[in-house]
C-alpha cells in the first residue's frame, strides 16, 4: 500500500489527501508490523488502533474510485505518451 500510495501521489490520479492519508496509514501499519515482529505489542488494541487509518483509507479508496474513478485529466495526458 506504501508504494501504491507513493504513484499515487506523484501522478495525482487520485486527490492529494487520500494519497498522503494512505502513506501516513501505511506507515503506521507498517509500524505496528514491526512493533509485533519484536514483541513489543502483541495483538491486542494498540496493534488494532495502528491499523485503522489504512483500513479506512482502503474503504474510502474503494468508493471514491467507484463512485469518481481516476483523474481523467492526468489519465488523457498518460495516454498522449
Amino acid at each position: 500500500m506504501l508504494l501504491f500510495n507513493c504513484i499515487f501521489c506523484q501522478t495525482k490520479l487520485v486527490p492529494r489527501w487520500l494519497s498522503v492519508w494512505g502513506i501516513i496509514g501505511s506507515t503506521l501499519s507498517i509500524l505496528a508490523s514491526l512493533l509485533f515482529m519484536i514483541y513489543f505489542i502483541g495483538l491486542d488494541a494498540t496493534y488494532m488502533i495502528l491499523n485503522i487509518p489504512i483500513a479506512f483509507h482502503q474503504l474510502v479508496l474503494a468508493i471514491w474510485l467507484i463512485v469518481k474513478g481516476f483523474n481523467p485529466t492526468v489519465q488523457d495526458s498518460v495516454s498522449r505518451l
